[in-house]
């Protein structure tokens, strides 16, 4: 016999642990409130490679979304709490949290991709700021980085711009902590994942060997090749 279909939430915490909310014009005031602060949220930038909930298939965003973090750098959502499972913030949870019904998916849906909520949304008030992450999603551009990742010809010369890339990453990351007294739990929301993170597991195809030697063009080299030398943050 077939289980009767549910209509109510079972506080399975399925969808908690699947990863947080995207969140949406409508939850600014959750943040500007303080209530969801800015140290638990990052930032999936224009061209990140994603998992897309409703289409169910990896998609390259068009544009950028604001999330809840996920503990220990995982996706599952840092506000479930897995003793009940409960919601931590239950009362002041996101748009997306408070219209999911596994059972039904078609409120989300008619949201998801609706008014997202932007980091220039939160930032208006700090122009600098803006102007900062501006610079860094034009030199860490995912649009390009993947560009160089897939391509069957890149070479030398493509290793060495997704090296820089990251150097420069890694080093306004940095700054801005050592500088403009930023906390490091901020950096995911200001300027996304480090791209040395969302490029693991990524491959590049290149004229080079994992040893950095020619190799036969088109030829599969993994990440480490990416990594062996790179170049020095302080340089650029």
């Amino acid at each position: 016999m077939n289980p009767l279909p549910f209509t109510a939430c079972r506080r399975c915490g399925t969808c908690c642990d699947k990863g947080g909310p995207t969140f949406h014009v409508e939850d600014r005031m959750l943040i500007d409130a303080g209530l969801i602060p800015a140290t638990n949220l990052v930032t999936l930038r224009k061209g990140e490679r994603v998992n897309d909930a409703i289409r169910g298939c990896l998609i390259s965003l068009e544009t950028e979304m604001i999330k809840i973090k996920g503990r220990n750098r995982t996706w599952r959502c840092i506000y479930l709490d897995s003793t009940g499972p409960a919601c931590l913030i239950y009362e002041n949870r996101p748009l997306e949290c408070r219209i999911l019904k596994c059972w039904d998916t078609r409120d989300i849906e008619a949201v998801y991709a609706r008014n997202r909520l932007i980091r220039k949304d939160l930032l208006s008030g700090i122009p600098a700021l803006l102007d900062l992450i501006a610079d860094h999603d034009q030199r860490c551009s995912h649009v390009v980085l993947r560009e160089l990742l897939d391509s069957p010809s890149g070479g030398v010369d493509a290793i060495k711009a997704v090296q820089e890339m990251i150097a420069y990453d890694q080093s306004i990351r940095l700054l801005v902590v050592e500088k403009a007294g930023v906390t490091p739990d901020m950096l995911d929301f200001i300027f996304g994942r480090p791209l040395s993170e969302t490029i693991r597991g990524r491959s590049m195809y290149a004229g080079l060997s994992e040893s950095g030697n020619a190799s036969r063009p088109g030829e599969k080299i993994s990440e480490r090749a990416i990594y062996e030398t790179r170049t020095d943050p302080n340089s650029l």
